[in-house]
């Protein structure tokens, strides 16, 4: 049977009677404090706490109690007979309470898509740079020229030096460096770095051996 109750206090001592409940007990069901629910068994909301708490107490007293929170908490929301907290009276925002699902999901998802991309780009970015002699194809050579063009290609790589020398690089990754030969056994370190990834080595041997030169001959004139 439906009862139209005059007052919050009436409905609420009625039905606690109807259950057989205590403050005490019915503290233990909705965790609000023993001291809170007296008030709001005598009618004392002025010693409540703001509105969104004592509109969240209805909240789990009407689920156990069994009666309409949002019709009670009306009637004394008009009836100005719970403090304000402010021009929108909500409970504050609990930062441990569970997220809405579709931002868990949109948040999995864009994790998910950047762990694919740098997966997919980690060898681009960490990864080792790749390098190529075009000439000398051996790295081992000899020649009679007193130097020597080399000639290669980078790829996954910022930059090649030869002897500690910085080389121009082409757009498509190719480069030339002409090295002189200083002596007649020559070792040529080529270094291919990437900016934040590792290095990579080649050294050449080039033997420098000049072609022969010998001197005109003067011979005594035969005398006759």
């Amino acid at each position: 049977m439906n009862i139209d109750y005059q007052n919050f206090e009436t409905l609420l001592n009625e039905k606690l009677r109807e259950r057989g409940l205590t403050l005490k007990r019915l503290s233990e069901l909705s965790n609000i404090s023993v001291h809170h629910l007296e008030n709001l068994s005598h009618g004392k909301f002025e010693e409540l706490p703001p509105a969104p708490y004592v509109r969240g107490y209805l909240i789990k007293i009407g689920s156990i109690l069994d009666f309409d929170p949002e019709i009670w908490w009306e009637r004394l929301r008009t009836g100005n007979l719970v403090k304000s907290s402010g021009k929108h009276d909500e409970l504050p925002r609990n930062r441990f309470a569970q997220r809405s699902r579709p931002r868990l999901i949109w948040a999995g998802a864009a994790i998910l898509v950047v762990l694919i991309y740098f997966g997919i780009r980690f060898s681009k970015i960490f990864g080792e740079p790749i390098l190529t002699i075009t000439y000398p194809d051996q790295y081992m050579t000899q020649t009679e020229n007193s130097e020597i063009e080399i000639r290669g290609e980078l790829k996954n790589g910022d930059g090649v030096f030869v002897n500690g020398e910085v080389v121009p690089i082409a757009e498509d990754g190719s480069w030339t460096h002409t090295f002189a030969l200083p002596q007649r056994v020559n070792f040529i370190e080529i270094v291919a770095k990437k900016f934040l990834g590792r290095e990579s080595k080649i050294t050449l041997q080039v033997l420098y051996e000049p072609a022969n030169v010998f001197p005109t001959s003067t011979f005594p004139r035969e005398e006759r």
